[in-house]
């Protein structure tokens, strides 16, 4: 480092700056907060793929001239199994992403 006059120990402020724009977190609550928003991400994924096949078979039943009673049934138990199924995750991904939010929050800094 280049010696200068203005530091008494004769190093550079300029290379010895220390930002103040870090902050700590124990491994625990990052390890808890990552965890949270990586199953976040996996669950946002599933719960689209769901939406975009409830999208296509809704369209497919209301628009086909094809299908018999019983088929007609069946189809109409898996969507519904489908409609169950996404918003009960969907409040999941809720709950883990407020979870994350609020140990962020928690986190101490400037």
């Amino acid at each position: 480092m280049p010696l200068s006059a203005d530091c008494p120990c004769g190093r550079s402020q300029l290379f010895t700056f220390e930002s103040n724009d870090k902050i700590v977190v124990d491994r625990k609550t990052f390890d808890r907060v990552f965890l949270l928003v990586r199953r976040s991400v996996d669950e946002l994924a599933n719960t689209r793929h769901r939406e975009i096949f409830l999208e296509c078979l809704d369209t497919c039943l209301t628009e086909s001239k094809f299908l018999d009673d019983a088929r007609c049934f069946q189809a109409s138990l898996l969507l519904d199994a489908y409609y169950e199924y996404v918003p009960a995750s969907l409040a999941l991904l809720n709950d883990k992403l407020e979870e994350a939010f609020k140990l962020m929050q928690a986190v101490e800094h400037d």
